[in-house]
């Protein structure tokens, strides 16, 4: 006797109601409740994943343009969360604003204090000095030219 599953699927599917949570079937209220929270967080590698398939882009050369093995962004896929800069990194290859999908990343939070950036702390004490030197002769630079500008126009007169 062969069975015709593609049917039986079909038959299964029509019997099933829309609006039926099927995390909650059996489920005392303790876990049905950190079920509802579970499910109602956003899988952000999925989402991603998703995102980069339907607009048809290429996964080796993503990895390839972000210097990293597939692997390494599979893996990404699978994280519920993903940083700010890895969002940013995807979206700017696949030319995609991720800040619609994941609005709690990108918009600041007034009330946290935010991170001192790496690059803040990559200048040495030296290399700042040098910098506002470089600053201040480049402005008394303008000054002279301006000064030697304006002793011309009014030797001009």
């Amino acid at each position: 006797m062969k069975i015709n599953y593609k049917l039986k699927v079909k038959g299964i599917m029509s019997a099933i109601k829309p609006g039926i949570d099927f995390f909650k079937i059996g489920l005392n209220n303790k876990s049905s409740r950190a079920t509802l929270k579970y499910s109602s967080q956003k899988h952000a590698g999925s989402i991603v994943e998703s995102i980069i398939r339907k607009q048809g882009h290429n996964i080796s050369k993503l990895a390839r343009y972000m210097k990293i093995s597939r692997c390494t962004l599979y893996n990404w896929f699978e994280h519920d969360t993903l940083p700010f800069d890895i969002l940013v990194r995807i979206g700017s290859y696949i030319n995609y604003d991720f800040s619609s999908d994941f609005p709690e990343v990108f918009c600041p939070n007034t009330d946290a204090q935010l991170a001192p950036s790496p690059l803040e702390n990559q200048f040495t004490e030296n290399e700042k000095i040098d910098y506002w030197i470089r600053k201040y002769i480049l402005l008394l630079e303008k000054y002279n030219e301006c000064l030697v500008n304006q002793n011309h126009s009014q030797q001009s007169k």
